[in-house]
């Protein structure tokens, strides 16, 4: 085919993946208030300081610290929500629609990322853009306003300006994948890891100059944001912090000085991690199998990094930057999974054939003849499609059933009985404290 032809494809095929899963996300929203899950009220709330002239401040605390827990892109990108908005309502509706299609965004641009790199057919890219979007877990953070769904679209894009194009690329898109790679950082702190991604996909396919241009671009676009947040660190008491302070000064805080409470993190990090992707995958096995799963879905995921880190080495990197931070920090790995499960998925199907030819020489040369059997070949493919297409069929499900508004109403209907209880009680300078999830 020729090549202006399949890029064409390339294009369509995203489209039509973006369209259906931005559709999926905004039908995903639902009439739970925002609030209910933490996050959600903060950058809500950030946004309407914004927009009314408080500067970047939690101002529903009795004092208004500054923001630092929070990077400002997507705050920045509710704002004018808040400014055109007729009335709160509208403003907070409209806030979960953009999530829905953001969330359109990002599946639409990894769709492109894997068919254009040619990592897979267009028509298997579609399918696992679509398989791995159109879930529970996706509908789950799009249901909201929480950052991860803008976080993925320029995840994808900041992938694709890194490993894309033609021989070597020009200041332009050099400039242009730094600037997304430290839009990524300010969408979600633990985006650090798409600037060394990026940095050593494009220092090993096109030399040090290239990668240094963008690592510059980057890291002038996020040094402003980590002046701010060392600067006004000191303003948030230390009985804060776990709520309101750095994730820096949290580590630290929660590390206290030992070893062992590092290896502790990383120890029940990574049996968390194992878990939720064997769980993803198979979620009948009981826990040893499970993280078995996650075991051999990591393992296939990095084959598939292996095979792809020539002409895509920003993306070939990424997954084990990101899992190797969430491995270490001090926050359950959950939500952090849910938006890299996607690229593992993609990366152990690109990894299916490699791991079936491995094992089928591997039996060859184990028997007299060194023939190679067909079988292995065919039973790992085959295994593979019926994983596969478990999860679709389980994530369809899902997804039809609305699973994510059981837990998500419920707690809404709990949050509007207090709320209508403290106005009617309380008056309009009193503190209201609660636990963290009081729901």
């Amino acid at each position: 085919m020729p090549k202006s032809a399949e890029g064409r494809w390339c294009l369509v095929a995203a489209a039509c993946v973006g369209v259906v899963i931005a559709v999926l996300g905004v039908w995903a929203q639902n009439a739970a208030l925002v609030g209910i899950n933490y996050d959600d009220g903060i950058y809500a709330l950030l946004a309407k300081a914004i927009a009314d002239g408080d500067g970047y401040r939690l101002t529903f605390l009795p004092v208004a610290l500054p923001g630092i827990k929070y990077p400002p892109v997507y705050p920045l990108s509710l704002v004018p929500f808040w400014t055109f908005a007729g009335s709160q309502e509208s403003a907070l509706w409209g806030m979960k629609i953009a999530n829905g299609l953001y969330l359109g965004v990002a599946a639409g641009t990894f769709a492109y990322l894997l068919a254009d790199l040619r990592l897979m057919p267009v028509y298997l890219a579609a399918i696992v853009a679509l398989v791995a979007f159109a879930s529970g877990t996706m509908m789950l953070v799009t249901a909201g306003v929480l950052s991860e769904p803008l976080y993925m679209a320029l995840l994808f894009a900041a992938l694709w300006m890194a490993d894309g194009g033609e021989g070597r690329p020009g200041t332009t898109r050099l400039v242009i994948a730094g600037t997304l790679a430290g839009l990524v950082v300010l969408t979600r702190s633990v985006g650090v890891t798409v600037i060394v991604a990026v940095a050593i996909g494009l220092w090993l396919r096109h030399g040090r100059r290239s990668a240094l241009t963008a690592l510059g671009m980057a890291v002038l676009l996020t040094v402003p944001w980590l002046a701010f947040t060392f600067a006004k660190s000191g303003q948030v008491p230390d009985v804060l912090v776990p709520r309101y302070g750095s994730y820096l000064e949290l580590y630290l805080a929660n590390l206290g000085g030992s070893l062992g409470s590092a290896f502790d993190i990383f120890s029940a990090n990574l049996g968390a991690i194992l878990q939720t992707l064997g769980a993803k995958l198979a979620p009948w096995f009981g826990s040893t199998m499970r993280s078995l799963t996650g075991a051999a879905l990591i393992a296939l995921a990095m084959l598939g990094s292996v095979k792809i880190a020539r002409k895509a080495p920003a993306t070939a990197v990424y997954p084990w930057v990101y899992l190797a931070l969430i491995s270490v920090w001090s926050f359950p790995p959950f939500r952090f999974l849910f938006i890299l499960f996607p690229l593992l998925l993609a990366l152990a199907v690109v990894s299916l054939p490699v791991a079936a030819g491995r094992m089928a020489e591997s039996l060859g040369r184990l028997s007299r003849g060194g023939i190679q059997p067909s079988w292995p070949r065919v039973a790992i493919i085959a295994l593979g499609l019926l994983v596969f297409a478990g999860l679709a069929f389980r994530d369809s499900r899902a997804v039809a059933r609305r699973v994510w508004d059981g837990a998500e109403l419920d707690k809404s209907a709990s949050g509007a009985e207090v709320i209508e209880w403290v106005q009617k009680n309380t008056g309009p300078h009193a503190v209201v404290a609660y636990e963290f999830d009081p729901m």
